[in-house]
């Protein structure tokens, strides 16, 4: 009798998006525990961490052409760090510009979703996860970053 086993990727692939508005506003979705997490998406092996993100946007945001930032943040968990011993996690954290009508779109598309600005992030910073994800947007926002990827550790 023929057994089946399902073959794990070699790592979870990840995108997290950073949406910023005119407002400088970070989108946020309601996340586990009462915190609250920036959108993302889990993405084949197949698929390239920019277009994901672009498809993601505009099938479950509206957002048809994403104004990704200069800037960047890559993320590898390292063996001691995994969730599992045998598997790996990549993440891009992307920036995106949207619109003021995107924004309000964001907003309207779930009574979980909320909008928050920079001088309330700085005071509730630790309720938004993944940890360090205000200080990449904080940092884009004041341009002391380099353009390209930044490595998040």
């Amino acid at each position: 009798m023929a057994t089946s086993s399902v073959v794990r990727p070699a790592a979870d692939r990840r995108v997290l998006l950073l949406l910023l508005d005119d407002q400088h506003r970070l989108m946020l979705c309601d996340g586990y525990c009462g915190g609250w997490t920036v959108p993302q998406v889990l993405l084949t092996a197949e698929t390239e961490f920019q277009d994901g993100a672009t498809r993601y946007l505009a099938e479950r945001f509206h957002v048809e052409n994403p104004h990704f930032g200069t800037v960047y943040g890559v993320h590898e968990t390292d063996e001691p760090h995994c969730r599992e011993h045998d598997h790996r996690i990549i993440s891009h954290v992307f920036i995106v510009r949207i619109s003021p009508d995107e924004s309000n779109c964001f907003q309207l598309i779930s009574p979980s979703h909320t909008r928050r600005g920079i001088g309330e992030l700085k005071y509730r910073h630790q309720e938004i996860s993944p940890e360090g994800a205000t200080l990449l947007f904080y940092s884009y926002l004041e341009g002391w970053l380099p353009n390209g990827p930044i490595s998040l550790y």
